[in-house]
């Protein structure tokens, strides 16, 4: 896995960005010698990168994507070789249509804005794709996408049914034998139950926020750290209150400093004296 150098989102140290005059095939190379492409690729620049009618979306099917997609960035914001794509078509084969997931993840590719992902540009597919399930998308998400997620080659597919039509709501497949196999429950704290994903090394859950039995969320549970993630809001209420504490800290140092240099000068006026 490629070694975390810096927090550079789009552009590494000395590598040419898009609006360079670069040619497209530009790379930058990780602490590995992995080589990620950096620049967009002529096909990610010719072809379209979104539908030309938008598909709509109920609140909560919204909100999952936002939300998930936006804990994801935030869990890798360190890694350079991670890319979280929301809602963005993923061009797979050259004679097919291209793929539209909500949310999926690729390791092994730069983290960079992206028009589209093409797959024989980036040299891989994605790694881990989520769905989130409206009425007008369960039938496809359910028949239709697990097919062409395993004839694309990505490792494990999700999906999630924010209204709780599919039973059951969440479930998770691995890639085996040329066909998705669903995978096991597990016990999270609070005796919660989740679905391991192998390729994240998270762990997804449906969690109650209140009483009503439509009060869930969809929720990441890192093992390794023994947390849930922050929601999006959630990190950046944390950081807000952190940097208030940061400043309410050196504003105290400060006043200290202020009083300590005072008394100075009122002693050595008194020596004087």
């Amino acid at each position: 896995m490629t070694e975390v150098l810096h927090n550079a989102i789009d552009t590494p140290d000395g590598a040419a960005s898009a609006g360079t005059a670069a040619s497209a095939s530009t790379y930058a190379r990780a602490a590995n010698g992995q080589a990620l492409r950096w620049t967009p690729g002529p096909d990610e620049l010719r072809l379209p990168s979104c539908e030309d009618e938008p598909v709509s979306q109920n609140s909560r099917q919204a909100v999952v994507l936002e939300e998930s997609a936006g804990s994801l960035r935030l869990h890798w914001r360190g890694r350079r070789d991670v890319f979280v794509g929301a809602d963005q078509f993923v061009y797979w084969n050259r004679e097919k249509p291209p793929a539209s997931p909500d949310v999926f993840v690729a390791f092994g590719v730069a983290r960079r804005h992206r028009n589209s992902y093409v797959v024989w540009e980036e040299g891989k597919p994605p790694d881990f794709v989520l769905e989130v399930v409206s009425p007008s998308s369960r039938d496809r998400d359910e028949r239709v996408k697990p097919d062409i997620y395993a004839q694309m080659g990505v490792q494990e597919y999700f999906w999630y049914d924010p209204l709780g039509k599919l039973e059951p709501p969440l479930a998770g497949f691995d890639l085996r034998d040329g066909g998705y196999k669903p995978l096991g429950e597990e016990t999270l704290p609070g005796g919660i139950a989740g679905i391991r994903s192998a390729v994240l090394g998270l762990s997804v859950c449906i969690k109650r926020t209140g009483a009503d039995p439509m009060d869930v969320c969809l929720c990441w549970y890192d093992p390794a750290a023994g947390e849930f993630l922050p929601a999006r809001h959630e990190w950046a209420e944390d950081k807000r209150r952190a940097e208030a504490r940061a400043a309410a800290s050196e504003a105290r140092a400060a006043e200290a400093e202020a009083r300590v240099a005072e008394l100075t000068a009122t002693i050595a006026r008194m020596r004087r004296g």
